[in-house]
């Protein structure tokens, strides 16, 4: 800061030289002019002579340093040469003093007749170059000091009030010009401090707006400018997207602050495997970017992406209970786009996670073909909804005593033109992307009104169609007001509407049971879907709202060969009846399956032995077929499940 803010004294400097040098040369020849008029001829010569070469050296310093910017926005960073172009200044204008300092000498001490003309000419010179040397003070004490001093002493040697008065007065003037000097320097310096703090302080925040300031990596838009400055290089690039695995559940054992440590901890593991050169990002809470030249790593992009997920995976003394690992998504790209290679290493990264913790995948051809599957997907599905392409199918619910329909789940149904038959889970995943999730719902509610309409008019009232509702969606936006609102104007029973919801977290769960509690008091059964996986839990089974359970259809599937399923399914049918809570199984696919479930005491389910889902003038139509119920199948807990006659094979 002290190089910039003598650079900038320096640049004032100039500006005013090349005003005051003029006016200088001016004054100094009026002067040579009145001593020539008045016979001195030699002596003045020489002295014009002296003070014009004084301020040709000045005129010369100034234009070989013209390589000075007035306000440069880089201050050099070696004060010293500056500091010694001042001092250099400083001194051409002690030897200007020094030589003005004549007139003294010109005027016989200034008794002569033109003596007071040279104290008008030498104030008008102090002032002028306090004036335009306000910002270096030695610049105009040194000029004008001993010209002032010598003429103040003249005059009051001369003796007499008048004298005494105008001897007093030079000197009065020269304090003030000293003091207006300095002052003058004080706030110059003061400004150009401050003008340099500023420049400091912006450039500082530019700087922590590239940085991430928990790990000093760069963020996301420090990545975005790193990568701007890598357009020209020679690729191709490797990007990899970096997520750890289980780092929620530190957060949640140890704390936010021990989970923070392990984020800077992993940054330098990062940072200690990342080839030369290689830039480095943390752009969300867990995720990091490591982007490098493929040309200038020591190890294949493979055995990299091993050595970083064992150097995150290596366990750390501080976490005794909770194992963190990492997933890796890995995109090569001839020019580094950091949108395109997010994206496509982003993809890689979640084809890596469903393999498992702790594994990497190359962004390939085949995950090319499934990203523009899904770009497709999320581009078609407005028009699809809005075209009545996208429609809801009935999977029927039944008794397994009496074998009657007793209700419908309402699935979404998708033809694409292109893509063929999209699952209901991608279909619900690209809503939630871009931005349809409220619409999809709302179509999915109208057609399961559209249902029990038919239903109500054909006498079947005691038959309830269920929706699935993710209670994020109940979070986020006003489900409730929508489905209260379209039961209100259509005139449908709420009490054969049924809301399947599962749990989620992190929900605002005081928001989600608000907006529960006032379906349930519309007279709305809730159901908890999938009951026994995800974030489901028995604390669940307390809330009053809950009129019904579904079991998982990971714990139905094949029942009747696993004695621990079975067991798992008959505690939470016995917890259902002890609470009041009705149980029913989904995913029933064999005969077998339905009579240990009945067995075990469960008397609803649906799956495919009974119906796959059905378009609803089928679905309305459907008639189950009766099953041998003379077949009985037993729960035996010491083993697995004994048959005794009939067709459960």
């Amino acid at each position: 800061m002290e190089a910039g803010i003598l650079r900038d004294q320096f640049a004032d400097l100039r500006m005013g030289l090349f005003i005051s040098m003029p006016i200088g040369t001016v004054l100094s020849a009026l002067i040579l002019a009145v001593q020539l008029l008045s016979g001195a001829g030699l002596v003045a010569v020489l002295w014009f002579a002296a003070v014009s070469v004084i301020n040709g050296a000045r005129i010369g310093l100034a234009i070989a340093q013209s390589d000075i910017p007035a306000q440069p926005d880089i201050p050099d960073s070696r004060p010293k040469p500056v500091a010694a172009r001042l001092s250099l200044y400083g001194l051409l204008a002690l030897a200007s003093g020094i030589a003005w300092s004549f007139l003294a000498v010109l005027s016989d001490g200034y008794t002569t007749p033109q003596a007071p003309l040279y104290l008008i000419v030498l104030a008008g010179l102090s002032a002028g170059s306090v004036t335009y040397s306000a910002s270096y003070a030695p610049a105009s004490l040194n000029f004008m000091t001993l010209p002032l001093l010598l003429a103040a002493g003249c005059v009051l040697v001369k003796g007499n009030v008048e004298n005494y008065v105008l001897g007093f007065t030079i000197l009065l003037f020269l304090a003030g010009m000293i003091r207006s000097s300095l002052l003058g320097q004080a706030r110059f310096r003061e400004t150009s401090r401050l003008k340099y703090e500023a420049r400091e302080f912006a450039a500082r925040m530019e700087r922590n707006s590239r940085r991430d300031p928990l790990t000093n990596l760069l963020n996301r838009y420090g990545l975005e400018q790193a990568i701007s400055r890598l357009g020209h290089s020679g690729g191709p690039f490797v990007a990899m997207l970096i997520d750890l695995d289980g780092f929620k559940s530190v957060n949640d054992t140890y704390g936010h602050n021990i989970g923070d440590d392990l984020l800077v901890r992993v940054a330098r593991r990062i940072e200690n495997h990342a080839p030369p050169g290689a830039t480095i990002a943390r752009i969300g809470g867990d995720e990091f970017v490591l982007l490098f030249p493929a040309s200038g790593s020591p190890h294949s992009t493979d055995g990299l992406a091993s050595l970083i997920i064992a150097a995150i995976a290596d366990p750390d003394p501080a976490l005794n209970s909770v194992r963190v690992g990492a997933s890796i998504g890995i995109y090569v790209s001839e020019k580094p786009q950091l949108t395109e290679m997010l994206l496509r290493a982003d993809f890689a990264l979640y084809a890596a996670k469903r393999s498992g913790r702790n594994e990497y995948c190359l962004f390939d051809a085949e995950l090319d073909h499934g990203l523009e599957r899904k770009h497709c997907i999320e581009r078609d599905l407005r028009g699809a909804v809005e075209a009545g392409a996208l429609c809801s199918w009935f999977q029927p619910i039944v008794r397994l005593d009496t074998h009657a329909v007793v209700g419908f789940e309402a699935l979404l149904r998708w033809q694409h033109p292109v893509h063929g038959a999209i699952p209901p889970p991608q279909i619900v995943t690209a809503a939630r992307e871009t931005g349809l999730l409220s619409l999809l719902t709302e179509t999915v509610f109208l057609n399961c009104c559209s249902m029990i309409e038919e239903l109500a008019r054909t006498g079947r009232q005691d038959v309830r169609v269920a929706m699935n509702l993710s209670p994020r969606e109940l979070e986020a936006g006003n489900v409730d007001d929508m489905i209260l609102g379209g039961l209100e104007t259509k005139n449908v029973p709420a009490a054969m509407l049924e809301i399947e919801i599962t749990e989620e977290a992190p929900v605002d769960r005081d928001r989600v049971d608000e907006k529960l509690e006032r379906l349930a008091d519309a007279g709305i059964s809730i159901v908890l879907d999938d009951f026994g996986t995800g974030f489901s839990t028995l604390v669940s089974l307390k809330d009053s709202r809950i009129r019904k359970i579904k079991i998982d259809k990971d714990f139905v599937r094949d029942l009747a060969k696993s004695v621990e399923d079975q067991a798992l399914v008959k505690a939470v049918i016995d917890l259902g009846r002890t609470l009041g809570i009705e149980v029913m199984a989904e995913g029933v696919e064999t005969d077998a399956d339905r009579l240990i479930l009945r067995s075990l005491d469960c008397t609803i389910a649906q799956g495919f032995l009974f119906s796959a889902a059905l378009p609803m003038h089928d679905a309305l139509a459907f008639e189950p077929r009766h099953f041998d119920n003379s077949a009985k199948a037993s729960f035996d807990p010491a083993g697995l499940p004994s048959r005794r006659t009939g067709s459960a094979a």
